[in-house]
Order: structure tokens, then sequence, then C-alpha cells
């Protein structure tokens, strides 16, 4: 059994247990060589999409040993312990019949953003690096380094790593925030513009690169995408040390592939682009799509095998749930057997699909619901559930702190109070209403995502600042 199967033997295995369970119910999509006799063998795959958790590496519920694995980061070995939670890596290996488990032969991450922050935008959640855009969202994580660990921790001039997925608009959507290494390169994906072969330059999202000091690897055209490396700007020009043309994976046909993230082109259901993946449908995909309807910058998990032509057909076509509630506090209770836990009250419900990261002084590398205890200072990302409650993306322990926050939709607005996830939230005169003020708020309220920070007490949250989010 993996190594974290091993290390948490606490609960664990019933988790791995509901997952490939789902996965049976689900088609059991991933799980190759069932089929007439002999005994189930594992399937070779490729996956790429944010990392979820450790022991070895757990990406889209799978857990995958790395014992053996070649990891890399920015084109250098690398070790798993260099890999942080949120980074979008590519996978290459193998998964076992169970659906669960698998073995990495190749990991690799580079960063798709590192450099000097040219600008910030708190109210519209972005910034800027090497002229690049960069969304923040409620899923994207931040490392602890960061204080507050939120983009009014971003400052302009601060040297940053993004990790993230590329939108539509060319607009990177970060996974993962942190400041960038002592003396690591500048780097910048993006498609190139303005091509000029005799002065050996281009422009990247408004950037221009200068490339006369190297060769570049693979051959530039007018619609590469390229990755730069670099080691400054100068009047906006970028002295690049090294280029290198990013083409299309090559896959082996009947391979298993599974992506996460977004839509970035869209033709119909039956043929659509994930990141630079292509995908196409038929009768036989299994479409989860939580209501929402496909089509651009929508973010999804694809799995399915790749054709001759490295096409991914899809047996299942999922809609990634955005984290729009968000509870930070105290853990009243947990139990790692039925994968619970409250904060506030709120029951809070976790699966193969939670991401769990450690940021409290233990910084446990393998961490788990297993980990967490009555008391813990967490933050949990995720979205109603079903039968009330939230059911969680992200389980995040932080060092503790002395407020409280939640996020949701604000329902039963009589002012001075209203209600997210079941809490009774309290104002009073001394609460600061970001944008309109107390009358606006509650007449504008109801039925919007409302961020809440205050204290907990006798069951209330007392609130010190209220704010719509837009």
């Amino acid at each position: 059994m993996l190594h974290r199967l091993t290390q948490h033997v606490r609960g664990k295995a019933l988790l791995i247990a509901a997952a490939a369970a789902t996965l049976v119910a689900c088609g059991a999509d991933q799980v190759a060589g069932i089929q007439g006799t002999g005994a189930p063998v594992a399937s070779g795959v490729t996956s790429e999409g944010p990392i979820s958790g450790f022991g070895s590496i757990i990406q889209d519920g799978i857990e995958y040993q790395t014992t053996s694995a070649q990891i890399q980061i920015d084109d250098q070995p690398a070790t798993e312990g260099q890999l942080q939670v949120g980074q979008i890596v590519t996978i290459r290996g193998t998964v076992n019949p169970d659906g669960t488990t698998g073995v990495a032969s190749m990991v690799s991450f580079s960063a798709e953003l590192r450099g000097p922050v040219s600008e910030v935008d708190t109210a519209a959640g972005t910034f800027t690096v090497l002229g690049r855009l960069v969304r923040i969202t409620d899923d994207t994580l931040f490392d602890e380094s960061l204080q507050p660990a939120s983009i009014e921790g971003i400052q302009v001039g601060a040297a940053i790593e993004v990790s993230g997925t590329t939108n539509a608009a060319g607009n990177l959507v970060a996974s993962r925030v942190e400041p960038a290494a002592a003396g690591a390169s500048l780097q910048v994906k993006g498609n190139i513009q303005s091509l000029d072969t005799s002065a050996h330059t281009f422009v990247l999202n408004g950037l221009t690169v200068d490339y006369s000091n190297v060769t570049p690897t693979g051959t530039l055209t007018s619609t590469s995408k390229v990755l730069v490396r670099g080691t400054g700007v100068s009047n906006g020009v970028l002295t690049a040390t090294d280029v290198r043309v990013l083409g299309a994976p090559a896959f082996a046909a009947n391979d298993n592939g599974r992506f996460e993230g977004l839509i970035t082109s869209f033709t119909s259901n039956a043929a659509f682009t994930v990141g630079t993946q292509q995908v196409t449908t038929d009768s036989t995909t299994v479409f989860d799509l939580g209501g929402a309807t496909l089509g651009v910058d929508v973010p999804v998990r694809v799995r399915g095998t790749f054709n001759a032509s490295g096409v991914l057909a899809a047996s299942r076509v999922e809609v990634r749930a955005k984290s729009l509630s968000i509870v930070r506090g105290f853990v009243d209770a947990v139990s790692a057997p039925n994968n619970t836990l409250t904060i506030m009250g709120i029951p809070i419900t976790t699966g193969a699909g939670t991401s769990f990261d450690d940021k409290s002084s233990e910084k446990v590398r393998f961490f788990s619901l297993a980990d967490v205890r009555t008391g813990d200072y967490v933050e949990v990302r995720g979205v109603p559930g079903s039968t009330g409650g939230l059911a969680a993306t992200l389980v995040e322990r932080n060092k503790p702190g002395d407020q409280v926050l939640l996020q949701g939709l604000a329902a039963n607005l009589a002012n001075p109070t209203f209600t997210i996830l079941g809490v009774q939230v309290m104002t009073t005169a001394q609460t600061n209403f970001t944008g309109p003020g107390a009358v606006q708020f509650f007449s504008d309220a109801a039925g919007q995502v409302v961020k809440v920070q205050g204290a907990f007490t006798g069951g209330v949250l007392v609130a010190d600042k209220v704010q719509i989010k837009h």
C-alpha cells in the first residue's frame, strides 16, 4: 500500500473505498484490463491538474506512488518534497485496477509565471507580472509566507511565482501563488505576437522579448506558444536566456488521459479544448455538469482515452465545482472515519476530490483529515452540500487566528441580521460595510455571495467587516 495510506490508516481506508465505489458507479472509466478473462492490469495514464495532497502525490482522486518517478521542476531534477499543493503538474504513469492508486514514472512542474509584480488591483482580484494579468479566485492557494495570505499580501515589486491555467482571454487564473525563490530566473509563457526574425524579437502579453543571445528550442512561428526565461527587464524588454517552443505532447493511442482546467475553445459539447488538449465526446460519454452549461472558461475535469491523433475521447466530463463558500474558524468536531468535520456548527464533508494542506506550525507533509483535531484553526472551501452544510474542495489548517471568516449566499436578511450556511450573522454600529452602507447592503444582498469577518460567540457571528462579492 502506498506511503500515505501507510501513515494514515486512521480513516483513509474508508475514503479510498468510497472513492472506488464512486468510480464503479461512474463506469470505472480509468480501469483497464477488466474485460474478458484474466487478471486486471494497470493502465497507462497522462494526468494534468493541480496537486491536491501528498503521500506520494494525490491528483484528481488518485494517489500516485513516486518512489521510482523522475521528478522535474522547470526542466531540472527535483524531489517530491519541493512540490506544493495547488501546483499544476503533469503526471505520466499507470493507474491500478482499483481506480484510486497508481504509479508515476514522471512528474513535471513548470511555473506559468515568475517575476516582479508591476501592478495590483485588489478590488478586481488581479495583479500583473511581466505583462501578464493574473486572476485570483476563491480556489487560489497562497503560500503561508505571504501575509495576509490573499491578494492583499502581494506588493508591487515583489518577485512572485504563479501556477495556474490560462483562460480564453489569455489571462492566468492562479491555482497557487508564492514568493519566487531567491535568484530564480524570470519566466513567462504565452503565445507569440509580432515575431521579427531579423531583430530576433517577439512580444508576449505586451512584453517585448529579445532572443538574440539564445537559440530557441524548436522553430518559432507567428502562432507558437513558448516558454521564456530571462535575467532581467530593461526599458520594457526581457533579455531571454532560454526560449522553448511548447508543442503538443505526444500520447500513446488508447492510453488514459485525465485533464483538469478551463475550456479555452468551444464548438459544442462534442468538441472543445481544455487548455491545449482537444476533447471529443459521443453518446457513451457521461456528463456530470451540476446544472452548468459547457462553454468557454468553464472549469472541467475530463477523463477518457487518447485516439491515434492525440485527441482525448472523453468517457466522462465533469464541471468542477466553484468554491463559492468559505468557512474559517475553529473545529468543533471531526470524524476521519466518516470524512466529516464541523466549524461554527456547519457540517462539512470531505471526499476523494478534497485537497488537504497544512500551514500550521506542525507542517504535516502527508496531511489528511485524520490529522485534524478539535480546536484546530482551519479554513474550508467548497460548495453547499445536497443535504445542507458544505462539501469541501479544500481543507487547510492554519496557525491560530483572532477572527473567523464566512463566505456564502446571504439569506434571511432582516437588518441587523442575516444568515450564511445557516449561521446567524449580527451586524452592529461598528460593522464596516465595504461599498454600500448598511441600508443599501440589506436591500441588495439577498441571494448574493457575501463575505463576513468577525468573532464567533454564543452561536452568532458578530461582524466586523461585511462585503458583497462581485
